[in-house]
């Protein structure tokens, strides 16, 4: 069963994804060792802690994943779409990854050591 709660501020998300889920507040509270006030006040108005968030969607079987602004309509296309590829729009580029910037570094630095004292690469 999917539920659609894109747009929603994310107590909204959390209830309504709970609910779909047929799932109480007590049991959702046994099932992250936290308390049924902590559930319903971060299904409330209440600033919830990113631990508590994750906990509880993770129990429901959800992730929370940070994305960027400018990226964000993509995501949405994409998760929408069932992991069909979408590009990036005109002049976005996504981030490095980690092996990425590991090897543009190690590429910089290799370039860097074959140039000779005088600033001449070697013949």
């Amino acid at each position: 069963m999917q539920t659609d709660v894109s747009g929603a501020p994310l107590p909204a998300q959390l209830k309504a994804l709970r609910r779909a889920g047929r799932r109480s507040l007590v049991s959702l509270a046994e099932r992250t060792g936290l308390s049924r006030l902590t559930v319903a006040a971060a299904e409330g108005q209440a600033d919830a802690r990113l631990s508590t968030l994750t906990a509880l969607f993770d129990e429901l079987g959800y992730v929370l994943v940070p994305v960027p602004k400018p990226l964000l309509a993509e995501t949405v296309a994409f998760i929408n779409n069932q992991g069909q590829s979408v590009s990036l729009p005109a002049g976005v580029s996504a981030p490095l990854g980690v092996g990425q910037q590991a090897f543009q570094y190690r590429v910089g630095k290799d370039a860097d050591a074959a140039i000779d004292d005088d600033g001449e690469a070697p013949s």
